[in-house]
């Protein structure tokens, strides 16, 4: 059995976020995940430390106000930012952003739309020890 986590998603997307909902707890029904539809919403979070930290973050690309990138940048701001480990999950292909995903130490991996329980265990077993 796989050691319950805490993820967050980030995603315009609601019918994505109950993808992810789904899968995580698939994995393990004592997974805890929160989603955001906006990037801001999830960075007002995440500075909040009274709020308990994820283990992972799912954070699309393609976001109307914030996009993934922006939601980086001010991410890695943030004193614990290195906590927790991120993981783009987007529908482009464009090799740029793939490229671009591997300039953020904290980015693990970059996942192509759409999630599924075979691209978590493989997003979980990147995680560190």
């Amino acid at each position: 059995m796989i050691k319950p986590k805490f993820y967050i998603v980030v995603d315009d997307d609601r019918i994505n976020n109950m993808v992810c909902e789904s899968v995580i707890k698939k994995v393990n029904e004592q997974n805890q995940v929160i989603s955001f539809l906006r990037a801001e919403d999830a960075l007002n979070y995440l500075k909040n430390n009274l709020n308990p930290k994820p283990d992972i973050i799912f954070l699309d690309i393609n976001m109307p106000e914030m996009d993934g990138w922006e939601f980086l940048e001010n991410y890695l701001k943030l004193k614990e930012s290195n906590a927790a480990k991120i993981f783009m999950l987007s529908s482009s292909i464009n090799q740029s952003d793939f490229d671009k995903a591997k300039k953020y130490a904290v980015v693990l991996d970059y996942i192509v739309k759409p999630f599924s329980k075979d691209k978590l265990l493989r997003a979980i077993e990147m995680l560190p020890q």
